[in-house]
């Protein structure tokens, strides 16, 4: 009996082997939080946020530090899942201006169509478009969340829909966990949206206590701890996958969707926010702007990668956009992108970075649009043409400079490298940047505009 079973294990061994070999299929877990700032992370210097799981996956992967996203949450998304400007798949806000178009060629459908069983767990936007389900765009099975409801969510599902018991964030954990557990035996794609710490912010009192003690504000404890709630759920997922053999085989993805938000963000001017105790103990990064603006607080994210002995931890020096991940992960998975129909990338695979950690690859620079108060878009109009580049804040960023076109034909130029914080107007010092910049700018946007995708119908609630 003794030989039989160690018979069986020789061949569950060859047969593993023959499935995940050295050039084996990786399975991909993307994790998103939500209105996540670049300094709510231990690794990105905030001495009071408790991440520690997030600190050690940051240790274990490529970190990509000059990472930008759009300013809101479905820019983002419509970016991640197409590996497009968001403009041009006809997202230009959140709630009625999120309507990704149908024809966009979602994330998980290039997985299926290699083969992969595809999951989503989380934040339905982007996912799921007025009546149609994420299984239209490729997710074989999803658990989706109604709203904000950080405790007893409505769980969203093909079918039976129910009300859940208990905090969201364990709920989406424990789905997601038994899919990894179910299907260690074929590749997987599986993208969790998590809703922190977006607001409202609610957590148990073992997560709110200890920042209570540390001084903090009931209003920062319960960020904070909501942080701290969603950091152990994360941590609950990398050791599911170290528990099922999954770790060495699995690409994890880790990136917020914007800025950091706050009750009281978009009602103070910069003075009042640089006055705000709560506001300078988060934003510990000294980065200008909130989420919705397209300064760099709005916009600047850690991004982490990891592939145990295939990707070497550490710093990366390249500048990267939101819109190369999804190139980058079909590089890594060598799936090819035409395998199914999809409109042109506008993002770039990522694969010299993560081989080289010195290496910084030239890409476009990303246009970006703030999408709510001075500078943001007005609403419906007919002819999109109308739209007039000198109503808008927008910013063309590059790996160094940043050049702001603002409201009313006005301007400024930063040197991100040198000035983080876009504290210095640096167009007098650098004037051929500027101009080039300037030219470019208003071209994309030109470019955009004659594109006729950008800009679709507002949506209605009922859709």
């Amino acid at each position: 009996m003794k030989n039989l079973l160690v018979f069986g294990s020789i061949l569950a061994l060859c047969s593993a082997h023959h499935v995940w070999g050295a050039e084996a299929t990786p399975n991909v877990l993307l994790i998103i939080s939500d209105d996540q700032g670049f300094a709510d992370f231990g690794f990105t210097g905030n001495p009071l946020v408790r991440t520690p799981n997030l600190n050690r996956l940051a240790g274990e992967s490529a970190v990509y530090r000059n990472f930008i996203v759009a300013p809101a949450c479905s820019p983002t998304r419509a970016a991640l899942f197409t590996g497009r400007d968001h403009l041009l798949t006809g997202v230009w806000g959140v709630g009625p201006r999120a309507g990704l178009r149908e024809d966009e060629t979602r994330m998980p459908a290039f997985f299926k169509a290699a083969g992969y069983q595809t999951l989503h767990v989380g934040k339905l936007d982007s996912a799921k478009v007025g009546n149609k389900s994420p299984t239209v765009f490729g997710w074989d099975d999803w658990l989706g969340g109604g709203g904000y409801e950080q405790r007893d969510p409505m769980l969203w599902k093909p079918k039976n829909s129910v009300r859940g018991q208990g905090w969201t964030a364990d709920l989406w954990t424990d789905y997601t966990l038994d899919y990894i557990r179910q299907h260690r035996d074929t590749p997987w794609f599986a993208s969790v949206a998590y809703i922190i710490p977006h607001l409202p912010w609610e957590c148990a009192e073992k997560y709110r206590a200890p920042f209570i003690a540390q001084g903090c504000s009931e209003s920062l404890a319960k960020c904070y701890g909501s942080i701290a709630h969603m950091d152990e759920c994360i941590g609950r997922l990398l050791e599911g996958l170290s528990e099922t053999g999954q770790d060495r085989r699995t690409i994890v993805v880790f990136m917020s969707d914007n800025g950091p938000s706050s009750p009281e963000a978009s009602k103070q001017s910069e003075e009042e926010l640089a006055k705000d105790v709560d506001w300078v103990k988060r934003n510990a990064a000294h980065l200008r702007g909130h989420k919705t603006q397209v300064w760099e607080n709005g916009t600047r994210v850690p991004l982490l990668v990891r592939w145990p002995q295939r990707i070497t931890a550490g710093d990366r020096a390249q500048f990267a956009g939101v819109e190369d991940v999804l190139p980058t992960l079909l590089d890594l998975a060598k799936i090819d992108p035409s395998i199914t129909p999809h409109q042109p990338f506008t993002g770039v695979s990522l694969r010299e970075s993560l081989a080289d950690a010195s290496a910084q690859s030239e890409r476009p620079e990303l246009l970006r649009m703030t999408i709510s108060g001075s500078g943001s878009p007005a609403g419906q109009i007919a002819d999109v043409t109308q739209r007039k580049f000198e109503d808008h804040h927008l910013t063309l960023r590059g790996p160094r400079f940043k050049y702001h076109a603002l409201p009313g034909g006005k301007a400024a130029l930063y040197d991100i490298a040198a000035d983080p914080g876009e504290t210095t107007d640096a167009q007098t010092k650098f004037p051929e940047v500027t101009a080039c910049m300037a030219k470019e700018c208003r071209e994309r946007w030109q470019a955009t505009i004659a594109s006729a995708r950008a800009f679709t119908p507002e949506i209605s609630p009922s859709n």
